[in-house]
């Protein structure tokens, strides 16, 4: 038999150095970490972080990492656990679009935890860690071909940030394998919560930056984990994924082609799958100049992976407002005609209460794209609206802005850290938010990572 992908994965960890990373590389990382600081920053204010800085409050443990924008210095595992609830609680952080998950909220907080607690760690070694697990996330996200069920952001995250926390520690191939295969007896996160609107939903990357650092920990003190965890009998293609997978797009050309590349930033702080839909809205409402008023009815098709998640008619939505609004097509439509932008601001439960936006949602219809079979694509998307006096405009959006063939630009980066640093828990001067920009995008230069955290605390 072929060596378990998985070993290969953890080879890959143990062994890559900064200086075999191309340039291209190294830049795409540093615009993915300054990307997921800032979104982190604007989730420090989501629901539900409060009551995860609580809770750890309780816990307790030694003070030594930094807790984004709230300032206390806790347990490595908690502060890579909350770091990582903030970096994905506004849903506007970094999107593999056909992996269907996130690289930064699990994998960033778990190595920059890891690194204040230890010390000495360089922003060298930071850049590498990082590359290292998000290139080993996105293999296993690119590789899978079944439809969300479990969440990869949640399940492969803790074992790619394992591996990333492990390297980062300086642990051999074979304590980097082994932190795999203890991150992967942690292994959880699926759908339902995302069903249900429930606010844990937020927690899965926390919960997989958290594992990570537990599993790096304990393997360098000797605990053992499943060598097979990606390809064994039950391993976790073959118990998560039914077994539905590609194999050759998990370790096929590592260290030489770097899947990461295809990452994409989001323009709006909403669920990956409503996008294109956001995108045709917005298109319409400016070209047509269209008022909400004039809205009859609104019609929007998605692909199966899409409709899944973000399809639920909005007047069904049950759950906690702000994550329901996150997830539906309905209402992210909405808010896009009524405000001709989707901000931060949307995704308040003031925002989503406004009157306006839920009339206006209860008359947009989605629907299955018709005859797409693909469980992975978000596109194409389409946005048909009727309007009062009979007319119709439609809009098809076939590849997503902020995908890497669609990139964002630099401005469009800069602007949106800034309006994320405008929802922190504390201010952030124009100073702070520039000094955070400028040691990310000097890391090679940072001699201690504990830097980083300083800065974050605000």
């Amino acid at each position: 038999m072929a060596e378990d992908a998985g070993i290969a994965l953890a080879r890959f960890a143990a062994e890559l150095r900064y200086e075999a990373l191309p340039a291209e590389v190294v830049a795409k990382v540093k615009e993915l970490m300054l990307d997921s600081f800032g979104v982190a920053l604007a989730g420090s204010t989501a629901p539900g972080v409060d009551a995860a800085v609580r809770a750890i409050g309780e816990w307790g443990g030694q003070p030594q990492s930094t807790l984004y924008a709230h300032g206390q210095r806790v347990a490595a595992p908690w502060a890579a656990m909350v770091n990582g609830v903030m970096s994905t609680a506004r849903d506007f952080d970094d999107t593999l679009d056909d992996g269907m998950l996130h690289t930064q909220p699990s994998v960033l907080p778990a190595v920059l935890a890891a690194g204040e607690a230890e010390g000495g760690r360089s922003g060298r070694d930071l850049l590498t860690a990082v590359a290292a697990g998000a290139e080993i996330l996105c293999r296993i996200g690119r590789a899978r071909r079944r439809g969300q069920e479990f969440l990869p952001t949640g399940t492969a995250a803790g074992m790619a940030a394992a591996a990333a926390v492990a390297r980062l520690l300086g642990l051999p191939f074979e304590g980097v394998l082994n932190a795999c295969g203890i991150a992967y007896s942690q292994c959880a996160a699926n759908v339902q919560p995302l069903r249900e609107g429930a606010t844990v939903k937020r927690f899965h990357a926390g919960f997989a930056a958290r594992n990570a650092v537990v599993a790096a920990t304990l393997a360098r003190n000797g605990i053992t984990g499943a060598h097979q965890w990606l390809e064994g009998e039950f391993g976790y293609v073959h118990l998560y994924e039914r077994g539905d997978y590609v194999r050759t797009d998990l370790a096929t050309d590592l260290g030489t082609r770097y899947d990461l590349l295809r990452l994409s930033l989001k323009p709006w702080p909403s669920a990956r799958d409503t996008h294109g839909a956001v995108e045709a809205a917005l298109a319409l409402a400016e070209e047509h100049d269209l008022r909400p008023d004039q809205v009859a009815e609104v019609s929007v098709w998605l692909p199966p992976n899409a409709f899944g998640i973000s399809g639920k008619p909005f007047a069904q939505a049950a759950g906690h407002p702000v994550v329901e609004a996150i997830v539906s097509a309905a209402y992210c439509v909405a808010a896009a005609l009524t405000r001709r932008g989707v901000y931060l601001e949307d995704f308040t439960e003031q925002g989503v209460a406004d009157p306006a936006v839920r009339d206006l949602a209860e008359r947009v219809r989605v629907e299955l794209y018709p005859g797409i079979s693909d469980q992975v694509t978000f596109v194409p998307q389409r946005v048909a609206i009727r309007l009062r006096d009979g007319g119709l405009v439609e809009r098809e959006v076939a590849a997503l802005k902020g995908h890497p063939d669609r990139p964002l630009t630099r401005a469009e980066v800069l602007d949106k850290f800034g309006r994320c640093c405008r929802f922190a828990a504390r201010p952030v001067s124009d100073e702070r938010a520039a000094d955070i920009v400028a040691a990310v995008e000097r890391l090679e230069a940072l001699p201690d990572v504990r830097t980083l955290g300083e800065l974050l605390a605000l």
